[in-house]
């Protein structure tokens, strides 16, 4: 086979392989954010912790927040649920930032791949 030919297609696996494993690590990201909180299912995203400061901020000190599966869940103290969201939160962007940065410097696919 042509130098070149082989060259390109070892590089084209290589993207591949960078590719799949990306979407991976989202896909772990997103496990780590699921969180179940008294008998109903949360995703521990921005936008999840920003509406629960609003409440915080308005005074609230509990409140009904409906679920990832559209089920309303009363949360009694929200100041709790608001801390373990954001310990979910930060859990999973660790998690994320630390996999990013080891494919970042993954130069072959045995390195992605942690072999």
């Amino acid at each position: 086979m042509d130098e070149r030919l082989e060259k390109a297609l070892e590089f084209a696996n290589y993207r591949a392989t960078l590719s799949n494993q990306k979407r991976n690590i989202r896909s772990r990201m997103q496990v780590l954010q699921n969180l179940h909180y008294k008998g109903g299912s949360f995703l521990a995203n921005e936008t999840l912790i920003s509406f629960v400061n609003a409440l915080i901020t308005n005074g609230k000190q509990s409140a009904i927040v409906v679920d990832t599966k559209d089920n309303p869940v009363e949360i009694e103290n929200l100041q709790e649920f608001q801390t373990t969201l954001i310990d979910a939160y930060q859990q999973a962007s660790n998690e994320y930032k630390v996999q990013m940065d080891k494919i970042k410097r993954a130069r072959s696919i045995k390195q992605i791949m942690d072999w």
